[in-house]
């Protein structure tokens, strides 16, 4: 666990741009990105997420295909370090069945929490891609 809470202590946006470059390099190595999806405590939050976005807007479709969800929800909030970079890498998202299915259950979560900012999000990017929504 030190490896990754090193990794995050560079990735912070008060980091000179050098070390920052270097977590990003670092992060490479890590296999589960999952802990790069929006990290909340141990003092890492909107401080690191522009670089997060970046580490997992590297990764392959193939390793992203799991996190579809994860990687919406990022989008509840444009203005959030890192969603401009998330929606760009959806953009060029393969499977489009497999992100057809998570935007429907992350469309369905948002009319359910009454999220009209992100259910706007969610339907702008559907538009875009040209692709239906249930």
């Amino acid at each position: 666990m030190k490896h990754i809470d090193n990794i995050f202590d560079m990735l912070d946006w008060n980091k000179s741009l050098e070390e920052q470059a270097r977590g990003i390099e670092l992060a490479k190595s890590i296999d589960d990105i999952a802990c790069f999806l929006q990290p909340t405590g141990n003092g890492y939050n909107k401080n690191v997420w522009d670089n997060c976005a970046i580490i997992v807007s590297q990764k392959d479709d193939a390793t992203l295909s799991k996190y579809l969800i994860y990687m919406l929800e990022w989008l509840q909030d444009m203005n959030w370090p890192g969603a401009q970079c998330i929606y760009d890498r959806l953009h060029s998202y393969s499977d489009v069945q497999s992100l057809g299915c998570a935007l429907n259950e992350c469309i369905s979560k948002a009319k359910e929490t009454v999220d009209e900012e992100w259910l706007d999000n969610l339907e702008r990017f559907c538009r875009e891609i040209n692709i239906g929504i249930d």
